[in-house]
């Protein structure tokens, strides 16, 4: 076996185990998702209320054109 044929072969088992990598990879992420949990059918807002301010609060700035 030449140093060639040595190259080729390292080249060749790369390729093919970076290959088998990949599609294992698919597969595995492919099985996460199907055991994610379904989102909840409520979607609002689940964590944070938005903030409405009085309507009778002055606007900083009006006291002052007075």
């Amino acid at each position: 076996m030449t140093i060639i044929d040595l190259l080729i072969t390292i080249i060749i088992v790369t390729i093919l185990v970076t290959i088998a990598l990949g599609v294992m990879t698919y597969v595995a992420y492919k099985l996460r998702l199907a055991r994610r949990p379904s989102l909840p059918e409520d979607t609002g807002a689940r964590y944070f209320v938005v903030y409405q301010p009085p309507a009778d609060v002055a606007e900083p700035g009006e006291a002052d054109a007075t």
